[in-house]
């Protein structure tokens, strides 16, 4: 059973006040007028519909309006701010970071729109706390659970677009948490069909869903991954426990403070507000999904979905079963006294930072030395990700080195310092002098930015001795020849064989494959045969012995 805490007869700490802007457009006074525009709105397009619904919705938080007329008019909107809301997030999701003008533009204003929203009901939840005769219990209720999805769904357009929660958000949620539970309607369900993750749920449940998909590193999961992720832990979130003391149990409770704008407490330090969350329940359920797999039941009739292999789903379970246990490492909050960091990004960047003039001259070997069709053939390969073809006297970007361990660095970037623009699962190259030889290749295995700017990112660096090859490729259609940088990584460590890192995608139609070195000499003894992963970027194939 979930242990929960009466704070009845206690202050609740307050909502952290929103910052709003000023707008000139008319505002909605009351259900009646926000039904008349939403009439005249092009439902069809809700993109279009995003600027004028922020505008009114924000205009809506500055007015003095009585806590039911409130509710009411942010009830006939609902419909309408989801639709935006989900249309919004699509279009920024699985883009390379950091975003473009336009789609950072419209994330921005879909998680004021989420925010904004939120304030409105968080309004008329405070009107409770204040005035218990403001509202109806049952008003009250569903006030606070409105809130709690807002919520949700400003972390979830913010973790499609790789963005972090903003300042205040954590707060918000912890001050929603307590006010809940004052008003007694912290674990009690509502419905709601169309926030989509289940039928009904709680503001405790929702509560502990933010949390662990903050446990869960979203930013290291592609957006399938994360899907799958948000399903499982919406279908367990009820379970959960938090407590107002320890608890002795055999999983170790995750601290907490109510108080704090962070998610998790951090440090020995004491806690204003503390409070202890337990997963024990949800770790079972995923043991249990993992004991069916190996015992050779299928992804559906487990209700994991089908959209991933059964080997796939047990390789995503104990991974989030092993981040459950422990929360994500802060990251220092200076930046600018952080060690510098030489960095390249994108393959054919790396490639000329490791190779130098001989195999850009290589690279450019195509048929007929056409650099046209190099140039065509990049992009069909790149698409947006790819920059404009790099020279060897190129320079690497300036990074800063925030946390190093064994199998992991955690890089970031100011504003200014850098404008290449990166993927999950991408290559980095790193170094930190300028000596060519003291760059090790490494992949980037979570990327995420803040407000203020700053690109974070994850690496881990690739074992093995790694050396530039060129790739020439010929189109079985087309007949035409292209060349492509390729990394061959020697044996090391588990890896019996070296493996060969080639741009995705570039194998797909090619009825032959060659490699040179640096020179133009044809290096006739390697091959490739299975690839062992695909991700946006590159591909990992294996090179087979000549044994």
């Amino acid at each position: 059973m979930r242990a929960v805490s009466s704070l009845a007869g206690t202050a609740v700490i307050g909502f952290p006040s929103p910052t709003i802007q000023a707008t000139d457009h008319e505002c909605f006074r009351d259900a009646e007028s926000a039904g008349v525009w939403l009439a005249a709105q092009p439902q069809s397009d809700p993109l279009c519909m995003l600027p004028g619904l922020l505008a009114r919705i924000e205009a809506l938080g500055l007015l003095d309006v009585p806590p039911h007329e409130r509710l009411k008019t942010l009830e006939v909107l609902r419909k309408t701010v989801f639709a935006v809301g989900a249309a919004c997030q699509r279009q920024c999701e699985d883009d390379p970071l950091p975003l473009g003008t336009g789609k950072q533009a419209t994330l921005s204003m879909t998680r004021r729109l989420w925010r904004g929203y939120a304030l409105g009901y968080r309004q008329c939840l405070q009107a409770c706390l204040d005035d218990a005769a403001s509202l109806s219990r049952e008003a009250a209720a569903r006030a606070a659970h409105r809130t709690a999805i807002c919520l949700r769904a400003e972390q979830l357009v913010g973790y499609a677009g790789g963005f972090a929660p903003a300042l205040g958000f954590w707060k918000s949620f912890h001050a929603l948490f307590s006010a809940a539970e004052r008003l007694g309607c912290l674990t009690e369900t509502q419905e709601d069909r169309l926030f989509g993750e289940t039928r009904t749920s709680s503001v405790f449940g929702q509560y502990a869903m933010a949390l662990m998909l903050h446990l869960a590193r979203p930013f290291s999961l592609s957006s399938g991954q994360l899907a799958a992720v948000t399903r499982w832990l919406a279908r367990w979130r009820e379970r959960v426990q938090i407590d107002e003391q320890a608890p002795e149990a055999r999983h170790d409770p995750i601290p907490l403070d109510l108080a704090a704008d962070r998610p998790v407490r951090e440090g020995e330090g004491k806690a204003r507000q503390p409070r202890w969350l337990s997963l024990g329940s949800v770790q079972r359920k995923i043991r249990q999904r993992l004991d069916a797999l190996a015992a050779g039941e299928s992804p559906e009739s487990l209700r994991l979905g089908d959209k991933l292999s059964a080997e796939n789903c047990m390789t995503l379970l104990n991974r989030l079963a092993d981040n459950l246990r422990r929360p994500p490492q802060a990251l220092p909050a200076d930046a600018e006294n952080l060690p510098s960091l030489s960095v390249g990004a994108g393959l054919a960047f790396i490639h000329c930072l490791l190779g130098g003039k001989g195999f850009e001259n290589a690279l450019r070997a195509a048929s007929a030395g056409d650099d046209d069709l190099f140039t065509r053939n990049r992009q069909a390969v790149y698409g947006h990700v790819a920059p404009e073809a790099p020279h060897a006297e190129a320079e690497p970007e300036h990074w800063r080195l925030a946390r190093r361990e064994s199998d992991e660095l955690v890089l970031l970037r100011l504003p200014g310092e850098g404008k290449s623009r990166l993927v999950l699962h991408g290559l980095l190259a790193v170094g930190q002098q300028e000596e060519r030889k003291d760059y090790l290749l490494a992949v980037i295995t979570a990327l995420w930015q803040n407000d203020d700017g700053i690109l974070f990112c994850s690496a881990d660096p690739l074992p093995g001795r790694v050396t530039p090859r060129v790739a020439e490729i010929r189109n079985w259609v087309t007949g035409e020849v292209a060349r492509h940088p390729a990394f061959q990584l020697g044996a090391a460590g588990d890896r019996a064989q070296d493996v060969m890192l080639l741009p995705a995608g570039v194998l797909v139609r090619a009825s032959g494959i060659r490699f040179f070195d640096d020179g133009g000499e044809l290096q006739f003894e390697l091959r490739v045969s299975d690839c062992l992963e695909r991700g946006d970027e590159v591909e990992f194939w294996r090179v087979p012995s000549n044994d």
